[in-house]
């Protein structure tokens, strides 16, 4: 298979395992399951299988792990079709530019307060921040001190 094949499987199968856990997920799997239809595949088994992942990722206790053999397992899936019916690109292609706005578009909103010297730790999409208003002096070290 050509590069951008593979680049366009992998793509194609980062946004469908990536919309399995969002609101989106029973349109993108339609979307998928029309795709799949070009081959031999009966869209019920498909649509079977996408489900059957869908709901390893809601159980997984290591969602990045199930995450990475989900995706691997689609692309090489997408690979073949797109090996075996080349005009399915165009259909994948337009599926991509629907799909992806939504999940890059994202946007989060987290309101943190702290107060009376108060300390607030907050996480969102991995990243922790530590934020503290007007903490109170630290006490003189009584080492420091002249004797």
């Amino acid at each position: 298979m050509s590069d951008p094949s593979v680049a366009l499987a992998l793509s194609a199968a980062t946004a469908l395992v990536n919309s399995m856990a969002t609101d989106a997920w029973q349109a993108t799997k339609a979307l998928f399951v029309r795709v799949f239809r070009r081959g031999d595949d009966d869209e019920t088994v498909i649509g079977a299988q996408l489900e059957r992942g869908a709901a390893q990722l809601a159980r997984a206790d290591d969602l990045e792990r199930v995450r990475q053999v989900l995706i691997g397992s689609w692309q090489l899936d997408l690979e073949t079709l797109l090996r075996d019916h080349p005009e399915a690109e165009a259909e994948l292609r337009a599926i991509l530019a629907g799909i992806e706005p939504q999940q890059t578009g994202r946007t989060w909103h987290q309101t943190n307060i702290a107060r009376d010297h108060g300390m607030t730790y907050a996480a969102q999409g991995g990243n922790v921040i530590h934020y503290s208003v007007n903490q109170p002096p630290a006490a003189p070290d009584p080492s420091d001190e002249e004797r």
